[in-house]
């Protein structure tokens, strides 16, 4: 048995209900098959009530994959459009999938509907947008949730934890780098990518899910950005490499790079925070994970954190539970009906979704403005960044 509360009744108090809840994907690319294989761990708390995508054929290609086929596949409605849907069912959680312009308007669609949200990054593409999602969750007792997934992976809540508690110190600067390189036939494959209306280049992209991770590591909010884009090797309207110094309010600072220029075949994703009494140094390259952590006498505290992790993995769900580590997705759900059913905020909440938005806009405005801009920045959309680069 399971709380679950009542969706649209602010203040309501939990209920009983023994039933999963019934999520929906829409849009059924390559990311959707994360949620589908999570939603499938989460049996008995999940249950996928339908699929939505303006091509059905691909809705029909991802169940297959998923291991869904004949009677189980026919249960599994597939409809054209939110609008479709929701003339038919009412789920409880909506999944959005989709190129990132579209976030916004579908994000909304679901919230007026009723069901909570669990959107890809970025939240939006506009501060303003942000603002009204959240404004709108808050006002009907509903969750959003964003798919920032390097919150969610192995020992990196525990190690943020512990920064909080001050067992490193002072927390003085990170640097961060996500060199993720693409190809060009990788931005000609949908029209959508790499276009400032609809997408933003290796910042927006690749790089918002480091840039979350790491200022919500330093513990701080970031107030001060300076900037510099390019585009060096790719036929896109937007950058394909991306630097910044950010300065946060607790007096940390950042560094980032984040490029779409380097080898394919090796992307690498890493970060380094340096703390008055300790360092941290993490990242995955060609899909292995590294981490180190020390003190300042050199004495190396990996394999405490190593340790605390895998005793609580198996406790939580056994030898499934390790298997699941590759889908940062499984843990995003598990939080996820965690927070409906305690009604508290999930770990990548909108909030944060929207300050990881800001973010990435204000290092594009000081990039356009050729100079330090201050946060918060209060009308900020990617579209005004048109016209950037010479066509």
């Amino acid at each position: 048995m399971k709380q679950k509360t009542h969706p649209g009744l602010a203040g309501s108090l939990p209920r009983i209900d023994p039933d999963p809840l019934h999520c929906v994907i829409v849009g059924c690319g390559k990311v959707a098959q994360k949620h589908l294989t999570a939603i499938k761990y989460h049996r008995t708390d999940l249950f996928l009530s339908a699929l939505v995508d303006t091509n059905p054929e691909a809705a029909r290609t991802l169940l297959r994959q998923a291991g869904y086929s004949g009677t189980a596949a026919a249960y599994v409605p597939v409809y054209r459009s939110l609008d479709e849907l929701f003339s038919h069912e009412k789920p409880d959680i909506v999944a959005i999938t989709t190129p990132s312009g579209s976030h916004y308007g579908l994000a909304k669609a679901a919230l007026q509907a009723g069901a909570h949200v669990f959107v890809e990054k970025p939240l939006t593409l506009s501060l303003p947008e942000a603002d009204e999602l959240i404004a709108l969750a808050a006002e009907n007792a509903l969750q959003i949730t964003v798919g920032h997934i390097y919150r969610f992976f192995p020992m990196v809540r525990a190690i943020e934890a512990d920064l909080r508690k001050g067992r490193f110190g002072r927390v003085l600067y990170g640097d961060v780098k996500v060199r993720w390189g693409h190809d060009q036939a990788y931005y000609d494959a949908a029209a959508w990518r790499g276009t400032w209306a609809q997408d933003g280049g290796a910042l927006m992209n690749q790089s918002i899910h480091a840039l979350d991770l790491m200022t919500w590591l330093l513990g701080g909010s970031v107030i001060e950005v300076s900037g510099w884009i390019d585009r060096q090797m790719h036929q896109i309207e937007a950058e394909d490499l991306g630097l910044a110094m950010l300065k946060l309010d607790n007096g940390a600072y950042c560094l980032l790079e984040g490029t779409t220029n380097t080898d394919p075949r090796h992307p690498e994703a890493s970060f380094n925070i340096e703390c008055s009494a300790g360092e941290i140094r993490a990242g995955l390259r060609d899909g292995r994970p590294m981490i180190r952590i020390t003190d300042r006498r050199g004495r190396h505290l990996t394999g405490r954190y190593l340790r605390q992790f895998l005793k609580q993995t198996w406790h939580q769900g056994g030898a499934k539970a390790f298997l699941q580590l590759k889908n940062p997705h499984s843990a995003i759900y598990d939080d996820l009906v965690r927070a409906i059913n305690e009604q508290r905020s999930p770990l990548a909440d909108g909030l944060s979704g929207r300050q990881a938005v800001a973010a990435v806009l204000a290092i594009y405005a000081s990039a356009s403005l050729k100079r330090t801009v201050r946060l918060p920045l209060d009308d900020f959309a990617l579209s005004e960044m048109e016209g950037f680069f010479p066509r």
